[in-house]
Formats: structure tokens, C-alpha cells, sequence
């Protein structure tokens, strides 16, 4: 096989690696019925799962960076994968909703080594100039998270039942350490990445602010997302049979807002295209109070907002490794780390906002989060333009 052909099979499996982690964060979305019933604790409680994991991993990321030194990458992301199923399974056995939240922290750990590794690894799997798409393959795996993995568990929870849909989903996430066993033979150490790198990027005004932005914009998806089932079918009427399908239609509209992401974002450039979907997502959200209670209505408009919220992370991430080369990997960690952060806000505002407005107003909680991801936003531009500046003038 030549060296060529297997790159992209080893972006590929590392993709699948994004996914593996993706579903493993969102599953408990689609189980939440059943997830419920039998820990006997509120709907609001499960969500708060999501946010559980989050905030894990939006800690032990970054951390993991400094923690892991020199160790390879290859044998960071296998580790990683491999306590990702342990906690997996921890999950289908947990015997109290004190367990799950146990099992949760462990699984976050090992995504940990999943996500930003597995980005690192997939660039340095080809040469400088192809460098920005085999970021974007990789990370497409996330968006089939969406497209595949969570339809994919809501079924398995309706078939077999919550507990064997986390069996099930650690056993792919063993296939697939195994499968990058084989195909990426990569072992070469990471870039040492110290406290005072995290200082550097603090430092640099744009970046910093662009980070920020990233965690607006996923609390803002998040207030709707952790709910998404009871508001569906409290909204609209959506029946818990038809859930599989609602995420379904979402995922491939998320699939084709990353693929209109990357053609828009060559145009018009990432910042036009962030500044777009910001606004764009907002007006989605506040139009969605105004729309008639009927299930077809629900689930179009919920594969809207997924459509144009995906059209976020390519060009996000385009921007970042734009405005600091040199600190790239750590950028993507900390990207990956404010996603999280963004996620357990979300959710948290999520529950709260159930518990004390009800269900209409997560859209509502969902703008004033984008209203604040475009206050950062402009922010970083206006750092980036104040810098462009002054290296012309130097």
C-alpha cells in the first residue's frame, strides 16, 4: 500500500476516532426517556450528564497537554480511546445515578486524549500545504456524531435498552483503537507544551477572544440540544417513536452546513462566515418561538438550526490556526476545551431555564448566548485588524 493511500486511511480511522467520542458525549440526548425512568431522577438530571462530561474534559484537556510532556501521541490517543469503552462500560453498570456521574467523569478523561490528539496526529500525517484538510476530515467525525451516533444510540435504546447501547458503543470504541493501531504508525512525541504557552496565547488578544467565542456559541446550541427531546415533543408535539428520524434529518443537515461551511468560508473568508452564522443561528432560535406547534414543523426546524450551528467549527478552527501558527496544537486544545466549557453552560442553563420558565424559553437562553459570542467575536476581530496593523507599521 502505498504511503499516500495509507495517510488517508489513517486520517479516516482517526476521524472515526472524533466520532467514537462524539457519540460517547451526546448519547445520553437520545436516551433520556429511558435513561430517566430507570435511575428514577428528572429528565433535567440526565441533561445535567452532559454537562458532567463537559466540564471534565473542558478542565483536563488543556492540562493534559502539559501532564502527557514528550509521551507519543499514537500511544496517548490508544490510551485514551481504551478508558473512553472502560467508561463506557462503567456507564451501562452504574447502579445509581452517583455511579453515572462517576462513570461520566471517567469516560470525559479518556476523550481527553481523543479529540485534540487524535487533530494533532491526523496533521502531521501529510505535508504542510494539505495540513487544513486533513484537519477537516478528521474532525468530520464529530459531525457524523450527530449524523450517525446519535440516531444510531436513540434506536439501540429503543431496541436492547439504554444499558447494552453503552456496551455496544464500547466495544466500536475498542474496534476502532484497534483499527489505528493498524493503520497509523505515527509514534513520534508530541510538541512539549508548558504553563507559559497557555500565558502566550492570553497574551495575544485575537486568539484568546476567538477562543471565547467558540464557548458562546456551543452554550447557545447546548440550551436547546441537552433538551432537545422533551422540548420536541413538548414544543411540537414530536412523538418519542419519531425521535430517531428527528435526529437523523438534523445530522445530515449538519452534514451539509460543514460542506456549505467550507465553501462560503473560501469566499467570504472565516471571519464573514463566522459573523454569519452567529446571526444567522440567532434569528433561527428567536423564529422558532413564533413557528406553529405541528411535529413535521419541529423536526424541520430543529434540522435548520443543526444545519447552520455545524457551519461553525470549520471555519472557526481555519481562523484560529490563521491567527497563531505557532501555537496551532495548543489553539485546537483549548478550542476543544471552550467547546465543553460552552457545552456544560448550556446544559446547565438548559435544566435551569426548564425548571423555572419552562420549555419555551431555552430559544430565548440560546440568543442571549449567541448575543454574547458576537460581542467576543468582534472583539477578536477588532484585536486581529489592531494587530495586522501594527505589523505593517513595524
Amino acid at each position: 500500500m502505498n504511503s499516500s493511500r495509507l495517510a488517508s486511511l489513517g486520517l479516516w480511522s482517526l476521524s472515526l476516532a472524533y466520532f467514537s467520542m462524539g457519540t460517547a458525549s451526546i448519547a445520553v440526548v437520545g436516551l433520556i426517556h429511558a435513561m430517566s425512568a430507570s435511575l428514577d431522577v428528572s429528565k433535567p438530571a440526565i441533561a445535567g450528564l452532559v454537562t458532567v462530561f463537559a466540564l471534565t474534559f473542558a478542565v483536563a484537556a488543556p492540562l493534559l497537554q502539559v501532564v502527557a510532556g514528550r509521551l507519543s501521541r499514537r500511544t496517548l490517543l490508544l490510551v485514551g480511546l481504551h478508558t473512553m469503552a472502560a467508561g463506557c462500560l462503567a456507564t451501562a453498570w452504574a447502579p445509581s445515578y452517583d455511579w453515572m456521574i462517576a462513570a461520566r467523569v471517567l469516560t470525559a478523561l479518556g476523550g481527553c486524549a481523543v479529540g485534540p490528539v487524535a487533530s494533532s496526529l491526523g496533521a502531521g500525517l501529510v505535508p504542510v500545504e494539505r495540513q487544513g484538510h486533513a484537519l477537516a476530515v478528521v474532525f468530520s467525525g464529530m459531525t457524523f456524531a450527530t449524523v450517525f451516533g446519535l440516531p444510531m444510540a436513540t434506536w439501540l435504546g429503543a431496541l436492547v435498552g439504554w444499558r447494552w447501547t453503552f456496551v455496544c458503543l464500547a466495544a466500536l470504541i475498542v474496534a476502532i483503537a484497534f483499527t489505528i493501531q493498524s493503520l497509523v504508525s505515527d509514534r513520534r512525541p508530541a510538541p512539549a507544551v508548558t504553563l507559559a504557552s497557555f500565558l502566550q496565547v492570553f497574551r495575544r488578544g485575537a486568539p484568546a477572544w476567538a477562543v471565547a467565542t467558540a464557548g458562546c456559541f456551543m452554550a447557545a446550541q447546548f440550551c436547546v440540544y441537552a433538551l432537545v427531546a422533551p422540548f420536541l415533543e413538548q414544543r411540537f408535539g414530536v412523538a418519542p417513536d419519531q425521535l430517531s428520524l428527528a435526529f437523523l434529518l438534523a445530522g445530515l443537515s449538519s452534514v451539509i452546513g460543514n460542506l456549505l461551511a467550507g465553501r462560503f468560508g473560501d469566499r467570504l473568508g472565516a471571519s464573514r462566515t463566522l459573523a454569519g452564522v452567529i446571526i444567522g443561528l440567532a434569528a433561527v432560535f428567536l423564529l422558532v418561538l413564533t413557528l406553529p406547534g405541528r411535529p413535521w414543523i419541529g423536526m424541520a426546524a430543529f434540522a435548520v438550526w443543526s444545519m447552520v450551528g455545524m457551519a461553525f467549527y470549520a471555519p472557526q478552527q481555519k481562523r484560529l490556526v490563521g491567527l497563531a501558527p505557532d501555537l496551532r496544537n495548543l489553539l485546537l486544545a483549548m478550542n476543544s476545551s471552550s467547546l465543553y466549557i460552552g457545552m456544560s453552560l448550556g446544559a446547565a442553563a438548559s435544566s435551569h431555564a426548564w425548571r423555572t420558565l419552562g420549555p419555551w424559553s431555552l430559544p430565548l437562553a440560546s440568543a442571549a448566548f449567541l448575543a454574547l459570542a458576537l460581542t467576543t467575536f468582534a472583539l477578536s476581530r477588532r484585536a486581529e485588524l489592531r494587530d495586522a496593523r501594527a505589523s505593517l507599521s513595524a
